[in-house]
Parts: C-alpha cells; structure tokens; sequence
C-alpha cells in the first residue's frame, strides 16, 4: 500500500482526511466530529507561521514577528507531504478537493454549532488571554466598512419586502 502511495497507483482523495487532523491522530467514526482539527501539528504550525515559532513553546519567548520564509518554514503542507512542490493538480494529496471538502464541512449550516465550538477552541489556543469583549472595530478598517455595507444592503432588503 505504501509503495502504491508513492508511486501514484494508488490515489486517496481529498475527502479522504488524513488523521494528522484530529486530536491525538484518534479518528472515531461514530463520532466523526471528535477532534477534527484539533491536533497539535495544526496547532503548531498555525503559530509557527502566523505568529512566531517561538509561540509553539507553551511559554513563548519574546521575539520578531514570524514569517515562514525567514525561518524556513515555506509551507506546513510541504512537511507533511513526500510532494516538493504545490500543485492543484497534485495527484497524490488531491489538495483541490481537500481544501473544498474541509471548506464545504465548515460552511454547511447545519454544522453551524460544531463550527463556533470548533472556532472558540482555536481561538483559545492560539490566543489564550483573548477576550471579545476587549476587542473593539476600528471605524476605518475593512470589517467596519464590510458590516456597515452589509447592514445597508439588509436594510434595503428588508424595505423592498414590504
């Protein structure tokens, strides 16, 4: 089987996730829900690249911003794929699909409350002492301007409904 991976004969499909995604590398299928994306090397290298590779340390150092490039860290996916370079049409980690078939799964609205469990668990992870309630919105930024369209846009709507 391993040698069919590799050499292409065999083909996992993108709906096919890997276990490197759930928490412990524990897959359950009656509870398929249980720990996907929650695993530690999501974790890690979210912080490594988004924040700094010290903050993978449960007690973070102070140091410059991360960036995947300078520390040599060009893609997560690179490192847990044989595949040297990214493609869409990769035939082994058929990432196409897999990126649609997550993103499918997240944006399904009968998973609405699996997902903000989901969100409020990485939210804690990656950034322990945050607080909603200590985040205000910039008048200027894009998520002002992008909320105060949609609220325009609602209200439209609602007064050509009636």
């Amino acid at each position: 089987t391993k040698q069919g991976l590799k050499s292409g004969e065999i083909a996992v499909r993108g709906d096919q996730w890997p276990m490197f995604l759930y928490a412990g590398n524990i897959y359950d299928p009656e509870e398929p829900w249980k720990g996907l994306l929650r695993s530690e090397i999501l974790i890690f290298g979210f912080k490594h690249v988004f924040t700094s590779p010290s903050s993978v340390d449960r007690e973070p150092k102070a140091t410059r911003s991360g960036n995947a490039y300078l520390h040599g860290m060009k893609s997560v996916r690179f490192s847990l794929s044989s595949s040297s370079v990214f493609s869409r049409t990769d035939t082994i980690t058929d990432s196409d699909n897999f990126y649609h078939s997550i993103l499918d799964l997240l944006e399904d609205p009968d998973e609405n409350e699996e997902v903000a469990d989901l969100m409020m668990w990485w939210t804690r992870r990656v950034f322990p002492n945050s607080s909603s309630s200590q985040r205000s919105i910039s008048k200027n930024s894009a998520l002002s301007k992008i909320r105060e369209k949609r609220a325009i846009l609602q209200e439209r709507a609602t007064a050509g409904a009636t």
